[in-house]
């Protein structure tokens, strides 16, 4: 019962959709035609396929037509005229007409139903000569060979061919029956004999398109298997070719950076051994000097070289923050011609200058007032330090000008020099990390080499751009452009500190000092002594905390963030709770701008990185007393 079900839902499938799966393949199951597109490609590989063989059977039934008409001389002389006539007159003018239009390119178009007609009046010339001799059974014979040659041989697709063979059959029955005095007996029998070679020509020609089908179908989708698979070997061979490259360039910039890094920290372990060198050579020699002189030249060195071990370490901070990106900007108003000055002040007075006696000129386009913008000033500061720094390293003789202009809703700052110039093609490569190591040649020219790279940095995340024109042996101009940003004047205030010392005195006043490196309190402690301010130490957080359980006359902590069993950070937290007012300045090695932010965040009052100037740990002090 199921399989009848079955068999049943699959017989209204193909009556209900023209093209179902035959072994795979989509064919309407009774024209045996594939969809749209794939049927036009048959159709043309079919054609160039039999053309030669649909020729040939054109010659061998025109000719085998032709040749049996001498049957006619010896079976039917009574009416052989009328024989040849269709011989003659019809059916083989036909044939051979469409032999010759086989090779014509229009032929293509028109072949089946030519075919098709062909197959029909071959058949009806046949059934006209049944139906005027009907007792002659050679002609029956001859009706067979129509059958064989439309089904097998002339290339007709099966749909056509059982269309002609039945359409001839069933001519040669109204010709029988309304023409000619056969037997119906005699009909009969033909008619079994018609009837079974159709049938048996129907289902062979079926069988035989199918198979040509089939294996067009299968070539075809050999052939896009093929294509695809080609096209993924392309692709997978662009893919392992453009990956080797990338691997070879990978390998190639780990190479140069390996190459580049190795040669950093040769010229970083120079550099830091440079100045630790004057620090602790003429720290020694401080301690054998009994003449007071001699023992301030000795600090003046030691404090020179530390200054620029600090810048040393400051420069690796900022490339450290860069290269994780965490490198943030802290932007507020301040006067550019101010900050302009600060460096002018920093550098007129280097022995640089005065040795190799350059003049260093500074150049402001805007009026003091009208100076004022909004950008981050420490990285703007550092940025024209850099390059006003490099500039007086790299020049020997002539000038060294700073300055800035103004361009639409840009600033356009500048350093000019008269120095050695940057050879051409290494100027793209001067911004990069390291590459002072590889561009400077000089010995006589020490630094980092990260100078530009951080430079460039600032630059960019503030929004602008940087580069340089120079001339070899003839000097160099670095320019940088940021967003004219113009700031408040009403709410601008100078970031000028005053240079001179001034006299404190808090005899009055407890300091508590939460400091775990005895060097760090004795500094601090030594640094305060001249101020009579009382001083309490403690080494840890917790101690921090507990001290406040003994005594209630603390005016002002200064806390280290970074201690034993508890951080400063936890116990200012806990000291705030009960003294919500007091002041407390967190003083630390972290001294990055998002430190200064968790110490506020934690409840410290202000900030102080180490190493600290002692004047301005006084002042900041001094702003809570």
């Amino acid at each position: 019962m199921q399989n009848t079900i079955k068999h049943t839902r699959k017989i209204s499938s193909r009556i209900f959709n023209p093209y179902v799966e035959v072994d795979d393949i989509k064919l309407n199951p009774y024209t045996l035609s594939f969809g749209k597109d794939l049927e036009s490609d048959f159709l043309k590989k079919y054609y160039q396929d039999s053309l030669w063989q649909v020729r040939s059977a054109l010659i061998l039934v025109t000719f085998l037509y032709g040749i049996f008409g001498l049957l006619d001389t010896l079976a039917v002389k009574e009416i052989q005229q009328a024989f040849f006539v269709i011989r003659f007159g019809f059916v083989i003018p036909f044939l051979a007409t469409v032999f010759i239009l086989s090779f014509f390119s229009f032929f293509q178009k028109l072949w089946q139903g030519l075919l098709l007609v062909a197959f029909l009046v071959a058949g009806l010339g046949i059934t006209a000569m049944l139906v005027l001799t009907p007792e002659n059974y050679v002609y029956y014979g001859g009706m067979m060979l129509v059958f064989f040659a439309g089904y097998f041989f002339i290339k007709l697709r099966f749909f056509y061919a059982a269309i002609a063979g039945w359409l001839t059959l069933i001519f040669y029955n109204l010709g029988a029956f309304l023409f000619s005095d056969v037997p119906s007996e005699l009909i009969i029998n033909n008619n079994f004999f018609y009837i079974a070679a159709n049938i048996i020509g129907m289902i062979a020609s079926y069988r035989i398109e199918y198979f040509t089908r089939r294996d067009f179908f299968q070539k075809n989708q050999l052939d896009i298997t093929t294509a695809q698979i080609e096209e993924a070997n392309k692709t997978l061979e662009q893919k392992v070719r453009a990956r080797t490259e990338e691997l070879l360039e990978a390998k190639e910039r780990a190479e140069q950076s390996d190459k580049l890094k190795s040669a950093f920290l040769a010229n970083m372990s120079h550099e830091i051994r440079t100045p630790m060198n004057g620090i602790l050579g003429f720290a020694q020699l401080l301690r054998q000097s009994d003449d007071p002189e001699e023992q301030r030249d000795f600090l003046d060195i030691i404090d020179e070289n530390g200054q620029h071990l600090l810048s040393l370490i400051n420069d690796i901070i900022d490339l450290s923050k860069i290269e994780i990106g965490m490198l943030r900007l802290n932007p507020s108003e301040f006067g550019i011609n101010e900050l302009f000055d600060e460096v002018y002040d920093v550098f007129c007075n280097e022995d640089k200058i005065r040795d190799k006696r350059l003049k260093l000129t500074l150049r402001k386009e805007l009026k003091n007032g009208e100076d004022i913008i909004f950008a981050d000033r420490t990285r703007l500061k550092q940025i024209i330090m850099n390059l006003v720094g490099n500039a007086i390293k790299f020049t020997h003789e002539g000038f060294v000008e700073l300055g800035y202009s103004v361009l639409d809703d840009e600033l356009l700052f500048f350093v000019q020099d008269t120095g050695i110039g940057v050879e051409r093609e290494k100027q793209a490569v001067i911004f990069d990390r390291f590459m002072q190591v590889t561009v400077n040649h000089h010995p006589t020219h020490h630094g980092s080499g990260l100078g530009l790279a951080i430079s460039k940095a600032f630059v960019n995340l503030m929004g602008g751009e940087i580069w340089v024109d120079s001339t070899p042996g003839e000097g160099s101009v670095f320019y940088f452009t940021l967003p004219f940003q113009k700031g408040s004047k009403s709410e601008y205030k100078s970031n000028m500190e005053g240079d001179n010392e001034m006299e404190y005195n808090w005899q009055d006043k407890v300091i508590l000092i939460a400091e775990d490196v005895t060097t760090n309190y004795l500094l601090i402690k030594t640094a305060l002594k001249k101020t009579g301010v009382t001083t309490v130490w403690v080494k840890n957080g917790q101690e921090a905390v507990d001290i406040f359980k003994e005594r209630d006359d603390i005016d002002l902590v200064l806390m280290d963030l970074r201690m034993p069993v508890k951080d400063g950070y936890a116990a200012t937290r806990e000291i705030r709770k009960q003294y919500p007012d007091l002041p407390v300045i967190a003083q630390t090695s972290y001294a990055l701008v998002e430190d200064r932010q968790l110490s506020i965040d934690a409840g410290c009052s202000d900030y102080i990185a180490k190493p600290f100037n002692l004047e301005e740990l006084l002042r900041k002090i001094a702003s809570f007393l």
